[in-house]
Parts: C-alpha cells; sequence; structure tokens
C-alpha cells in the first residue's frame, strides 16, 4: 500500500492520518424536465464543475492509499471545537501514544515526543492539505483560482471540522472567481452549500431561490456525500405547498365566475370562464402531463404559463367604447396569487437554516 507523508509543521505534535482519499462524492446527480413532452423525460445536468483543476504543488501529483500529514496541535485547536474535543476530550486523539505503537513515519521522534495520530477518510487530499495550509498559516500554498468543486471540497471539510472561520478569507477570494448560475442544477445545489457553510447571505438567498423557483423536486437531484439534505429537503417542501396553492386559486377563481361573485357582467364573466379554460389546455400541453402535483415540474414554469394567458379585448356593442380588458382577466384576478407565492420565497434567510448543518 503506497503511503505518502508531507509535512505541514515540520516539528509539529500530530499526524492526521488520510485513508481512502479522494472517495467522497460532492456533486450531486440532478435531473432536469424536458417540458412538453409526452410522457415527460429528462435530461442529466452534465455542465462542468471541476474546472480549473488545482493539484498542491507538494505532492507532485503523487498517488497514494495513504496521507500522513504532520501539523500542530495547537493551531488545530485554536481554530477548530472538533479538533480541540478530539485532542482535549474522551477520544482516541486524546490519548498518548506510546513509544512502541506510534507511527514510524518520523521513526527519529524520541518517544517523549511521539506523535498522535488523528485519522480521517474520504477527504479530497488537495483540498485537507489547502484548508491545512491555512490554518498553519502558509499562504503562499493557498491557490487562487479554483474550480467550484474544490470549493465544495474545502467547504465539507472546514463544515465538518467546524473551522469555517478560519478559511473565510481564502473562500472570499475564491468567490470572486465563481460564475454564479441563474439556473437551477447542480452548480446551485452546489453554491447553496457553500454559501451555507460561508455565510454569504446574498449568495444563499439566491440559490435557494432558484431551487423554490426552478426546482423539480427531491427526487430529481441526488445529492450523494454533499451535507445539505435537510437544507434541500425543507426548500423542496416549501415548493411543493406552491403549486396546489395554485391550483386552488384556478379553482376557487372558476368557482367565483360561475357563481357571479367577480366579473363586471354576464358576458364578462362568459368570456373570462372561456379564456380561463383554454389557457389552463394549453398550460398543460406546455408544461406536458401536469396533474397538479408539485412532482416534477417547476414553480417557475406554472407562473410563467399562468402569466402568458392572453388577455383578450372585447366589446359590449351596447356600451359605448368600454373594452373589458383591463381588470378583467385572468392574469390580473391570478396576480395576487403570484405575488403572494413570490413573497413566500423571498422570505427564506440563511439565518433559518444557521442551526441546522448536518
Amino acid at each position: 500500500m503506497a503511503v505518502v507523508t508531507h509535512d505541514i509543521a515540520p516539528d509539529g505534535d500530530i499526524c492526521i492520518v488520510l485513508q481512502k482519499p479522494n472517495t467522497q462524492s460532492v456533486v450531486p446527480i440532478v435531473n432536469l424536465r424536458q417540458y412538453g413532452t409526452e410522457p415527460p423525460q429528462y435530461y442529466q445536468d452534465v455542465s462542468s464543475v471541476g474546472v480549473p483543476v488545482w493539484h498542491s504543488p507538494a505532492l507532485k501529483d503523487k498517488k497514494a492509499a495513504e496521507y500522513r500529514l504532520r501539523v500542530s496541535s495547537h493551531h488545530l485547536t485554536s481554530v477548530s471545537p472538533m479538533f480541540s474535543c478530539m485532542l482535549k476530550g474522551p477520544w482516541k486523539e486524546s490519548a498518548a501514544p506510546d513509544a512502541a505503537t506510534s507511527s514510524d513515519s518520523w521513526d527519529q521522534t524520541p518517544a517523549a515526543t511521539a506523535i498522535r495520530e488523528i485519522s480521517a477518510t474520504d477527504w479530497n487530499i488537495h483540498a485537507l492539505i489547502t484548508v491545512l495550509n491555512i490554518i498553519h498559516g502558509r499562504h503562499n500554498e493557498i491557490p487562487r483560482q479554483v474550480s467550484i468543486k474544490f470549493i465544495v471540497d474545502v467547504a465539507v471539510i472546514v463544515n465538518y471540522y467546524e473551522c469555517a472561520g478560519s478559511v473565510t478569507l481564502a473562500a472570499e477570494l475564491w468567490r470572486a472567481g465563481v460564475n454564479v448560475p441563474e439556473t437551477y442544477g447542480k452548480k446551485s445545489i452546489m453554491l447553496l452549500f457553500v454559501s451555507w457553510v460561508f455565510s454569504w447571505t446574498k449568495m444563499f438567498s439566491s440559490m435557494a431561490h432558484l431551487v423554490l423557483e426552478q426546482g423539480e423536486g427531491s427526487e430529481h437531484a441526488d445529492t450523494r456525500n454533499l451535507p445539505i439534505a435537510v437544507i434541500f429537503e425543507t426548500l423542496d417542501k416549501k415548493r411543493e405547498l406552491a403549486l396546489p396553492f395554485v391550483h386552488k386559486r384556478l379553482s376557487n377563481l372558476r368557482g367565483d365566475l360561475l357563481n357571479s361573485r367577480i366579473g363586471c357582467s354576464p358576458q364578462c364573466r362568459h368570456m373570462l370562464l372561456g379564456a380561463l379554460e383554454s389557457n389552463k389546455h394549453d398550460m398543460h400541453k406546455a408544461l406536458g402531463s401536469w396533474d397538479y402535483e408539485p412532482k416534477g415540474v417547476s414553480v417557475g414554469r406554472v407562473l410563467d404559463a399562468l402569466n402568458s394567458f392572453p388577455s383578450p379585448e372585447w366589446k359590449d356593442p351596447k356600451e359605448k367604447g368600454q373594452v373589458h380588458s383591463r381588470d378583467c382577466n385572468v392574469k390580473t384576478l391570478m396576480q395576487p396569487a403570484f405575488d403572494k407565492i413570490r413573497e413566500d420565497f423571498k422570505k427564506i434567510k440563511l439565518a433559518d437554516f444557521q442551526a441546522k448543518k448536518v
């Protein structure tokens, strides 16, 4: 089994042992709906999230089954409650090592200063080394241009070890180079996680809004090893509430027209009923087979379809110049429902999820 050793702190008293490196899957699998197809068809989001590729120069592209990284316990415990618990609490890492069983990677170390070990698995080795370099103040070793995936790999590590604050400046540097998506997909989910970890308020709200308005259901998105499931499911449940609300409002509108509760005249109500039924038919054609259920369709698509309802102008021959189109049309009557949905979506804030890290 190939083992690579690397000193972050040459005089350090801790060895972080990373096994099964680079095995964590942090890129979600997202299937997007092809609208207008019957039955509904989906295609996988294949947008690139791994460019530019960055590897730690210290490793020289070495690949190994195990990496042993020498670090300083003082630096680790000063920035991370998790490391502090490991090294000071009732964990195996806090026990004084036996000279006879301690690592032979640095076999010149006297027994009195034998190195303790912290075990880790799965992390991306280049992201882990970057985090440790930042913690130890080795800023010349920090990459300037990285991919979204690399930022996510770093965010997963600092989220686990509870040391996001120590990496904030580097994260801000990388953030400036991020091409923020304007549509829902795997990038938006990844940046939702990153913005949550680093408390980027505006980006979190933007990415959450994409999930709410353009998401098509959690059953079409696999977040894999990305620890965003609680937040994503919470947002999706809120999304699911919006579509039955639209259906209920359309049904109420039809009932109000049939029972003469709205409409400026019988002729107006007849026109509105005809427009409502015709446009609902057109909406179903545009969306494919949609039975008003929240699965497999985005709120944004539904609202766009409703907003596209034409407002036919007509004139009662008994009246002089009066055209019934300004207020007596489906779009205007549905507008309060549109506004309520969008206002509810805008209420989603980062602070609502600060205590829900998993």
